[in-house]
């Protein structure tokens, strides 16, 4: 009986313990605790604004955190960016009929995300938001919280931001976004009329710039994109178009449908024999000269004309005959003298190239010659050609004989077409008839 008293008064007294243990140490954490909250350690004012974190008429108030007083100050002011270009794209979505209509017709917030993304990002380089600086803001307040150990700092901002100012950046927006408008309008109405490679060139990289520019869904970005297809498939299609082409020399133009169109791109020119010695344009025309004196007489003697641009490139051969401004002829045939004075020459020609007949003389031995000036009859191609002239009215048939004369002397003088080189072709022993 005893022991089991001493047993229970041991209990007693074991517990006692136990809780006088348990209520120091809780104590003891609960100091702990206490002395680690945190608390203001510095404050650009005694007591904190009762503007902080609420919602002003005619102001936007931001707040922002960071380890450095710096850092979220401008946190802050970004914030204050921020607000003023959602309060943009919010009133463009709800004014824009456009975004409207779509909206109705749209199920899912896709596009109006799109949409809004893409008035953000335009909203965000009016000059207002430029111009949003710390040197602007109403009122400030900043406090660094912390314990011994850590801190951060807050910041808050007030920044003026009346309706008008909302107003008034809607409308700069939309003055801004039908600027687009009218510049696409502008590309897309000259294309017909543009007559260079470099301009069509240009305006296809303002069209790119104004088509990224707009979200996929507006009609704005189709009507670039088909105006840049149609502007390449122009460039695709241009063609060289001959104006002339002479030994020695070509020129040409580029030709896109019925308009000449011109560029400031030399075109690549080469030979598989000539030494092309100049290329210059002259107006819409470029002109190409070449020295063919190493050339051989060849068929395929060729100057290869080529113009290119980004989208595609357009390719002439020009063949050359290195005879084509030669000039020669002679006599196979009997000259027949016929009627009165009638004279017929058949004329042989070894070249392509146009001559001219000036005169002719025919000399029957010791006899006084027959002469015929100023003849001027021009013959062009290679192979025969029929020269009929008048000798004389009132030739001596009896001294003008084929009968005494069988055989006769004389020349041919001529001259090329283009170059007016003269030339003289000699008769010896040729033979003539006569119709007496």
């Amino acid at each position: 009986m005893q022991l089991h008293t001493t047993l229970i008064k041991n209990y007693n007294r074991m517990k006692k313990t136990l809780l006088a243990l348990l209520l120091i140490l809780g104590v003891s954490y609960s100091s702990t605790i206490q002395a680690q909250k945190t608390k203001t350690l510095s404050s650009s004012s005694k007591k904190k604004p009762d503007w902080c974190g609420a919602v002003a008429n005619g102001f936007v108030i931001t707040i922002a955190s960071s380890d450095s007083q710096e850092d979220a100050q401008q946190k802050a002011l970004a914030k204050v960016k921020e607000q003023i270009i959602s309060s943009v794209a919010e009133n463009i979505q709800t004014s824009s009929e456009y975004n409207r209509s779509e909206s109705m017709t749209n199920t899912n917030s896709e596009y109006q995300e799109s949409f809004k993304t893409a008035t953000k990002t335009r909203a965000a380089d009016i000059p207002f938001m430029k111009g949003i600086s710390i040197t602007n803001v109403s009122e400030f307040y900043w406090e660094q919280v912390g314990t011994k150990t850590s801190s951060i700092y807050y910041y808050h901002l007030k920044y003026p931001f009346s309706k008008d100012q909302l107003r008034k950046l809607v409308l700069e927006y939309e003055k801004a976004d039908k600027k687009l408008t009218d510049q696409l309008n502008g590309l897309v109405n000259k294309i017909p009329t543009l007559e260079s490679v470099e301009v069509m060139s240009q305006t296809i990289k303002e069209l790119t710039a104004l088509a990224e520019g707009f979200i996929d869904v507006d009609p704005r970005r189709d009507e670039a994109n088909v105006a840049i297809a149609k502007i390449k498939d122009i460039l695709k299609n241009v063609s060289i178009e001959t104006v002339s082409a002479t030994l020695g020399e070509i020129r040409v133009s580029l030709r896109v449908g019925d308009r000449v169109v011109s560029t400031t791109r030399k075109p690549k020119v080469k030979s598989n024999c000539a030494k092309i010695t100049s290329i210059k344009s002259s107006g819409l025309e470029w002109i190409i000269t070449y020295n063919y004196d190493e050339c051989y007489e060849d068929p395929d003697n060729v100057v290869k004309v080529t113009f290119q641009n980004g989208y595609g490139k357009t390719t002439n051969d020009y063949f050359f005959d290195v005879n084509a401004e030669k000039i020669a002829i002679f006599v196979n045939n009997d000259i027949n003298i016929s009627g009165e004075g009638n004279c017929h020459i058949s004329i042989t020609s070894k070249y392509e190239s146009a001559f001219i007949i000036e005169k002719v003389i025919l000399n029957f031995g010791a006899e006084a010659p027959l002469i015929v000036e100023n003849i001027n009859k021009t013959f062009e191609g290679k192979g025969n050609h029929d020269l009929d002239i008048i000798l004389s009215d009132a030739i001596d048939k009896e001294v003008y004989s084929a009968k005494k004369y069988a055989m006769i002397k004389g020349t041919i003088h001529y001259k090329s077409s283009k170059s007016g080189e003269k030339s003289v072709y000699k008769m010896f022993n040729q033979n003539i008839t006569t119709a007496w």
